[in-house]
């Protein structure tokens, strides 16, 4: 079969292994990456007991896109149920993992159980092992990547936790290639993977691959590959993407007035232009691209603060939510802040929402001193040292921070649940929404609770009216929960799409070059709707989920905006209920948010009809 290689079943109780090759079902349905992960973990989930259960399965899946010559096929998808939200979640990882997987000949690791000693799990060329090392228990990220990387050399990729997933932080993240010096570093930040894999006894995946993936077509994969790279090269936006990456979106969304301050009291920040792409150019010492990329998205940033002197990859949603959202006012500050986070392995978007959180509550007199241990104060590097460092270590108040503003706010109590911005227990990243209902309703909706990367549909706001409660922002929003979700399927990045306007009918060519199979675009979003309804069920099966779930947090609806050009602006809950039921209605789901029986049929999932209607 072109395109595919093998599933290795790991069993980290038993150290028991399992290869097989990859079956045509699993293969063609659900494509790869996220579709994998979603699929696998729903054929597990009656036996999962919860997040940090060894019952979770941890899924890490690559795509068929991955480790071929064609431009961004670099990422990989870890999933599992999230011990953050209680449902479906995953993160999505750039570098090189996905491509040393992908030629060591295993397309996807399934993990399931835990070791009775910390551990690591070696790929190589179609072995897999578990090796027992509790001499890296107790690590943070860089220093378990420096050791691994000495024993098994420069050629091979690292995902590994910090002491916040050995202490099963519920967003401990996952970093991926720490001291990998040519390429990027990266995350799997969100829904707390990291977590799973502490729970798990599970320290690192280290992988080593010399295979090739072998493609139907090679001839006409370089050919499209050959028209992408132009496509890149002459897109007006391929110079300041390549000198800034994505942190040119902090001028962007400070002029639109939709970045994050202050935890979302504001959207205008005072201190951007300290913090910005601009300043970043200035001071960067390097940047890095991921596996068979031309755009360096990590944009490395020297700091020397409080007595620690490194450097760092600085991007948008960590300089917007750890910046402008607590009101740090130095791209140097952000850049220590942001090591700290990778380091202790914490995910960046949730950590500076809890840190914003943390010091609204204080303002606000909800929280004191005594409560904390320490005073709390907007822009102050060393409270949100401290908070970052407690939270990782859960010590103290980090107990409580540990566990997300969701359930901070609910422990906490005394009006707090307001300007706790989550949904479904899962912070909101960095954008502003009371000016832009179509952002609104993709954090609303979002499969695994409130996240960018599904559906980014703030510039289709700006595009066709900000206020608007209109049918058309519903397709919209319907449409990028559809495409966005592909580029994660196909283990591509979606980035050359958004940023750089290449055309997506490429990434369904080069599919069917790499497969043998001619399967235009259509047909792949149409199995992507499918994974789509999949998480949907999973999280009515695992929490009951209904529209009480998709609704936004009481300060969009109650807040106005407090100055600028969107002065006075705030999410109508009467018409934002109406938007929902739309979105429900045009997806063919009932009033509740439940998919209609003969809606899961059409797309081909039964077994999911059969579990949740019988």
């Amino acid at each position: 079969m072109y395109g595919y290689g093998k599933i290795a079943e790991v069993d980290l109780t038993n150290k028991k292994i399992s290869i097989k090759d990859v079956d045509e079902y699993l293969a063609y349905e659900f494509i790869g990456g996220r579709g994998w992960t979603s699929y696998l973990i729903f054929k597990e989930l009656d036996k999962i007991v919860d997040g940090l259960h060894p019952s979770n399965v941890l899924v890490v899946a690559t795509g068929p896109l991955n480790a071929t010559f064609f431009q961004g096929g670099g990422k990989t998808e870890f999933g599992a149920l999230s011990p953050q939200t209680g449902i479906y979640g995953d993160s999505n990882v750039g570098g090189y993992l996905g491509y040393r997987l992908r030629r060591a000949g295993i397309d996807c690791l399934v993990i399931k159980g835990k070791t009775s000693e910390p551990s690591y799990i070696y790929v190589e060329d179609g072995r897999v092992e578990v090796n027992e090392s509790p001499e890296l228990w107790g690590l943070n990220s860089s220093e378990v990547d420096r050791k691994l990387r000495e024993r098994y050399g420069e050629e091979c990729s690292i995902a590994s936790i910090g002491v916040a997933g050995e202490k099963q932080v519920l967003f401990a993240c996952i970093n991926v290639d720490w001291n990998l010096r040519k390429y990027r570093h990266g995350q799997a930040g969100r829904t707390g993977m990291g977590a799973v894999m502490g729970s798990k006894n599970l320290k690192a995946i280290v992988v080593k691959g010399s295979g090739e993936v072998k493609v139907a077509d090679p001839e006409r994969l370089r050919d499209v590959a050959r028209r992408f790279q132009k496509q890149i090269l002459e897109s007006p936006t391929y110079d300041v993407f390549r000198r800034q990456g994505t942190m040119l979106t902090i001028e962007w969304a400070n002029n639109a007035e939709a970045l994050p301050t202050y935890n979302f009291q504001k959207s205008k920040y005072e201190y951007a232009d300290m913090i910005s792409g601009y300043i970043l150019e200035k001071v960067k010492v390097k940047d890095r691209p991921c596996s068979n990329c031309i755009v360096p998205c990590e944009h490395v940033v020297p700091f020397n603060v409080r007595g620690l002197k490194n450097e760092i990859g600085v991007e948008y949603e960590t300089a917007a939510m750890i910046g402008s959202n607590t009101g740090l006012k130095t791209l140097e500050e952000i850049a220590y802040a942001n090591y700290l986070c990778d380091d202790y392995g914490v995910d960046t978007i949730t950590m500076g929402s809890i840190i914003a959180f943390v010091m609204e509550c204080f303002q606000k007199g909800i929280l004191e001193e005594r409560d904390i241990g320490f005073k709390v104060q907007w822009g102050d590097i060393e409270c949100v040292s401290k908070l970052i460092e407690i939270t990782a270590k859960k010590e103290g108040f980090g107990e409580l921070t540990a566990q997300g503003v969701k359930k901070m706010s609910e422990k906490i109590g005394r009006g707090s649940e307001k300007f706790a911005m989550h949904v479904k227990g899962l912070e909101i990243s960095a954008y502003d929404h009371r000016a832009a209902t179509a952002m609104a309703l993709s954090y609303a909706t979002c499969d695994i609770g409130a996240h960018h990367n599904r559906s980014w549909a703030i510039t289709y706001d700006l595009q066709v009216g900000r206020h608007s409660y209109d049918e058309d922002k519903v397709e919209r929003v319907i449409y990028l929960q559809h495409i966005r979700p592909l580029f994660d399927m196909l283990g591509a990045c979606r980035l050359h799409w958004v940023e750089l306007g290449v055309d997506p009918n490429l990434y369904a060519e080069a599919y069917s070059a790499i497969t043998g199979r001619e399967v235009p675009l259509s047909e792949l979003l149409k199995k992507s709707e499918r994974v789509w309804n999949l998480t949907r069920v999973m999280a009515i099966l695992r929490k009951k989920i209904t529209i009480e779930d998709d609704m936004l947090p009481a300060r969009d609806f109650e807040d106005p905006v407090p100055e600028g050009s969107t002065k006075g602006a705030k999410l109508s809950r009467e018409e934002f209920t109406k938007m929902l039921k739309t979105y429900y209605r045009k997806r063919g789901w009932d009033d509740r948010g439940w998919p209609a029986k003969e809606k899961l049929i059409e797309l081909g999932l039964e077994e999911a009809a059969k579990r949740l209607y019988g």
